[in-house]
């Protein structure tokens, strides 16, 4: 698993980092949300840990700005902010949980292994490999298969959104049907669908411009086809 976090304060970035290294875990930080913003759109993490007090942009306004331009990463928010206006500011953001500083090393890592449980639970993550012509899903490693390629790895939502689409394989998946199974959404934001459906050509689509395996079907959504 893969965490990037982002706190102006390098010395507690380093620590962190320390921290959740000794666990297993790949780390890496980032002391400005300009720097983890350039970090995201080159590997999307599967965990961010997001001060809230940075300079020139907050931790709220980054996560806000994350979620606006598709990005839905699994967000802890780790502060020194501890009133319930800041508690609840976050969690209504969508954050994942909150901790505040000063705190306990044993506790950060339990709090990122429940938050790393919730997000396999939630997303229904089997271990079961999915299969389609030559591309292979295996969900609870996040990684596909395509042909004698190495393996693939996939961020959770990712791994969703192709999952959806591999079980309906032939047939047509709305985006209104990828909002609800992927993000429980019910509203029309489908830029949020395009955007993963474009990060996916892009692992996966030997011309992702000419798309042979996720391809679209104008005005209705996106269909999974076996080659």
């Amino acid at each position: 698993m893969y965490i990037l976090v982002v706190d102006d304060d390098r010395f507690a970035n380093t620590l962190v980092q320390f921290v959740l290294s000794k666990e297993g875990y790949e780390v890496e930080t980032a002391d400005n949300p300009r720097g983890a913003m350039q970090m995201i759109q080159k590997r999307e993490p599967d965990l961010l840990i997001l001060d809230v007090t940075m300079p020139y942009i907050s931790g709220f306004e980054f996560s806000a700005k994350l979620r606006s331009e598709g990005y839905e990463i699994p967000l802890i928010f780790m502060t020194a902010q501890d009133t319930i206006e800041a508690k609840l500011q976050g969690f209504n953001i969508g954050a994942d949980d909150y901790i505040c500083k000063p705190y306990n090393h044993q506790e950060l890592v339990a709090r990122v292994q429940a938050v790393m449980r919730r997000i396999k639970k939630n997303g229904k993550v089997g271990n079961q490999s999915i299969r389609g012509g030559q591309i292979e899903l295996f969900p609870a490693e996040l990684k596909v298969v395509v042909g004698n390629r190495s393996p693939i790895t996939l961020t959770p939502t990712e791994m969703q959104v192709l999952r959806v689409l591999m079980n309906s394989s032939g047939q047509v998946v709305n985006r209104d049907h990828l909002l609800a199974d992927v993000w429980n959404d019910n509203e029309n934001n489908s830029n949020i669908v395009d955007v993963y459906i474009r990060r996916l050509r892009m692992k996966l689509e030997i011309d992702p411009d000419r798309p042979q395996h996720i391809v679209s079907v104008r005005g209705i959504g996106y269909k999974f086809v076996v080659k």
